[in-house]
């Protein structure tokens, strides 16, 4: 048999072999750094890294503070995805959220947000007092919910390149905080992530 032929079987074996052998799947900690890490995607460290930096810039401008005594109200605005996949921008939202919620100085509404309420109940139990089932003494009334004083909107932008093998991802995370009673943007911070890889010579 001609060498060359031998040669390619043989290439062509061990890299069915490569990869037919896989590993089992385990669980990992979603908070620590065994994750994979693509090029193309945005994976949970990535979000993880930009919640965190975003939550602490927000948190150390001072713009939650209060003269009053009162908390700030906050609603969750729309965060928009300028990048090639389809992504949850809830991910990073619902983070940072929770986080301000712990911090002591924020409180958040759920009855409604840039995509509409989150928990539409608070409506519907006010729609209650029209119903002769209930009780009118236990029904939420109209005018008690309370709205908004800042919204927290942003957008996740990528670009992409190449170069040979080499391929590279720049992820740009925007977030911006409203003062909804003027309508400005009182705090505005970026997290930039840039992640590298080569492609294999064989797959992808």
């Amino acid at each position: 048999m001609n060498k060359k032929i031998i040669s390619l079987i043989g290439v062509i074996g061990t890299a069915f072999f490569l990869t037919a052998c896989g590993t089992s799947p385990a669980r990992i900690d979603a908070t620590g750094n065994e994750g994979l890490v693509t090029v193309d995607e945005v994976d949970f460290k990535d979000w993880q890294i930009a919640a965190e930096k975003g939550i602490n810039s927000l948190l150390e401008s001072g713009v939650l503070n209060r003269s009053d005594g009162r908390k700030t109200i906050l609603m969750i605005s729309t965060v928009k995805n300028a990048t090639t996949q389809h992504i949850n921008t809830r991910i990073l939202t619902d983070k940072i959220r929770q986080a301000l919620l712990r911090s002591g100085k924020v409180l958040t509404t759920t009855a409604v947000g840039g995509n509409g309420p989150d928990d539409a109940a608070s409506k519907q139990v006010r729609r209650l007092e029209e119903d002769d089932m209930f009780n009118q003494s236990t029904v939420q009334k109209r005018g008690t919910a309370i709205a908004p004083d800042m919204s927290l909107s942003g957008e996740i932008v990528q670009q992409t390149s190449s170069l040979g093998r080499m391929r590279e991802s720049y992820f740009f995370f925007h977030m911006a905080l409203t003062d909804l009673t003027t309508g400005l943007a009182v705090w505005e911070d970026n997290v930039e992530i840039a992640k590298q890889g080569k492609r294999p010579l064989l797959g992808w």
